[in-house]
């Protein structure tokens, strides 16, 4: 009989990008012969989806009983352990780790974006939780740098999410555009943009695309009335379905990307698209730094669009990026062991 690894993550909330990882993680896991169980914010979702076991994250009956059980915790993917969406967050995730160790399991930090931690006591926190974790891998160079400084040993893998399958790539020459809620975007930003988009792209199709619901559904709509309100004669349409199929199935249609989310920036690239980056987080910053993408920040002031995209249409797509694949060879060693 296979051994047992929980998955701790973001799992269960509808984000695109953490359905990815964790279906990429759930399909290996299972071709290895693991049986896998995972914390979920949707239990019952996650097991008709997944046919795997699954518990909410909140009931701490159900995490003792999971930890007590598993062979393995694996925390990931994604960026987990960072407190600039809330210290809460940061403070489950660590407690899920240090409940595990306490059980004496053993704990994989997979293939995450390690902070920004913000103040002296997390930071602390972090490290030391980090530092009794048998195998961390993160997914990108500053993470690692990161943990170096912290003297946590670390493997610097890359996202899981670049193994994602994708469709034969139908270019029909449509502009994706893939906003989120951002506290500190510029009042003007998404106004600029459509302003711009419409005055390089007036003779293409726009699909405007929700990563998760309900979070990204208001800056959709309010990107839709700025389209209206500016060019109504221009085409276009909002894809609220949000799941890993539709929109892979949508993305092999688009020749430009607009996008702010990380995985939404990594799959355009996946798909050899050219892609705008929107950074509002580091991680997003980074990625656009690794590939050499156009990018305007989206709480800066604005300032002359014009330039950003004459660039931009000069740029071509990525093709390094096409062949980026995951390298499960470091974990798989670890559980075979």
């Amino acid at each position: 009989m296979g051994k047992n690894v929980l998955v701790s993550g973001y799992v269960g909330f509808s984000n695109f990008g953490d359905d990815v990882i964790f279906a990429m993680l759930t399909r290996h896991l299972k071709s290895k012969g693991f049986n896998v169980s995972a914390l979920s914010a949707n239990p019952q979702k996650t097991k008709k989806q997944y046919k795997i076991n699954a518990q909410n994250y909140k009931n701490i009956f159900d995490i003792i009983s999971e930890i007590s059980k598993c062979d393995y915790l694996i925390s990931g993917g994604g960026s987990l352990l960072q407190n600039a969406t809330s210290n809460l967050s940061l403070l489950y995730y660590i407690s899920i780790i240090l409940l595990a160790k306490i059980m004496f399991k053993k704990v994989i930090i997979f293939a995450q974006g390690i902070g920004p931690v913000h103040g002296w006591l997390w930071t602390a926190l972090a490290r030391f939780t980090l530092s009794r974790c048998d195998l961390v891998t993160v997914r990108d160079k500053e993470s690692y740098k990161l943990l170096g400084k912290w003297k946590v040993k670390s493997s610097l893998v890359n996202d899981p999410a670049w193994d994602i399958p994708l469709l034969p790539y139908d270019n029909k020459g449509y502009v994706g555009v893939q906003l989120r809620q951002y506290s500190n975007m510029h009042p003007d930003f998404v106004k600029l943009l459509v302003k711009y988009i419409g005055m390089y792209f007036s003779d293409r199709k726009i699909i405007i695309y929700v990563f998760q619901k309900p979070d990204d559904i208001v800056i959709a709509k309010e990107l839709e009335k700025e389209i209206r309100r500016q060019y109504p004669e221009i085409k276009y349409e909002i894809n609220y379905e949000g799941t890993i199929k539709s929109i892979v199935q949508s993305f092999s249609n688009l020749e430009y990307l607009f996008a702010m989310r990380f995985h939404a920036c990594l799959l355009g690239l996946k798909y050899g698209l050219k892609v705008f980056a929107l950074p509002y987080d580091i991680k997003v910053e980074n990625l656009a730094n690794e590939y050499n993408l156009t990018r305007i920040m989206v709480g800066n002031k604005p300032d002359n669009y014009n330039s950003y995209f004459s660039t931009f249409m000069q740029q071509q797509g990525c093709s390094e990026a096409q062949n980026v694949t995951f390298n499960w060879e470091i974990m798989d060693k670890y559980l075979e062991n």
